[in-house]
């Protein structure tokens, strides 16, 4: 669920948008973060040396846990907050000023979500293309069926790794194998984090029509509210036009 963060000294509705202030600044925190995320990618992508590899990709892990534990907080953050404007009395005007800034970052940190699933999902993507590169180059005389099946099968993944090394391969060859075995493991991780933003991402498209039904039915209330006025004034001046000339008539017949 999540906690409030303190938000100081104050009013409740001043305590309420520092808050939320406060959320935002994390929201684009995030989203810088995942602009980080993606130029750790591409370096770990263009990099040959294997040792240097290997801490680049110690580096993309630690940003990546980084974002992912950033990022379940702020949703848990904007639960609570959600939780905090339900168990608040308030006018239907500041009801739907809170709900509608609670909205907004709703739909900010689900920008960022979806931001950082589609860098996900490309990253993916060419640490397979990378991994088939490789394949062919130790086993240039592989067909296309061969190759994909070593990218996506563990068992001929295996098979390929016997062949290099039972062979004379090359150094090359060898490192290029660990660099198949690390990108294998890269896009497992990689897609346990998609499964992780889906999840989150679906939460949020329903907390974000959730408050889209709040605040209609506010804005409804409000607009049924203000025709009652109308009416309500209405009739009060017909009533007071019929009282005035019923008393014309009484004074006529005096």
């Amino acid at each position: 669920m999540g906690s409030v963060r303190s938000a100081g000294s104050g009013s409740e509705t001043e305590k309420y948008f520092t808050i939320l202030n406060g959320i935002e600044e994390d929201i684009d925190a995030a989203n810088d973060d995942v602009d980080d995320l993606g130029v750790i990618h591409e370096t770990l992508l263009s990099t040959a040396d294997g040792t240097r590899s290997e801490a680049i990709a110690r580096q993309r892990d630690q940003k990546t846990a980084q974002i992912n534990n950033h990022i379940v907080r702020l949703r848990g953050e904007l639960n609570a907050v959600e939780q905090m404007n339900r168990n608040t009395v308030q006018n239907p005007s500041e009801e739907a000023t809170r709900r509608s800034r609670h909205a907004v970052l709703a739909r900010k940190l689900m920008d960022v979500l979806d931001k950082y699933r589609r860098l996900e999902r490309e990253s993916q993507k060419q640490y397979r293309q990378r991994m088939e590169k490789h394949i062919r180059i130790v086993m240039p005389d592989a067909t296309d069926d061969e190759v994909r099946e070593a990218v996506g099968n563990e068992a001929a993944r295996s098979v390929f790794a016997m062949d290099v090394m039972s062979s004379y391969r090359s150094k090359v060859a060898r490192r290029m194998l660990r660099d198949v075995e690390n990108r294998d493991k890269d896009i497992h991780e990689i897609e346990s984090t998609i499964k992780l933003l889906n999840n989150m991402f679906v939460d949020m498209q329903g907390v974000v029509a959730e408050q889209q039904d709040i605040l209609d039915n506010i804005e409804h209330a409000v607009e049924s509210t203000h025709e009652n006025m109308i009416d309500a004034s209405r009739e009060i001046k017909h009533a007071t036009w019929y009282r005035i000339k019923a008393r014309k008539v009484k004074l006529l017949l005096i």
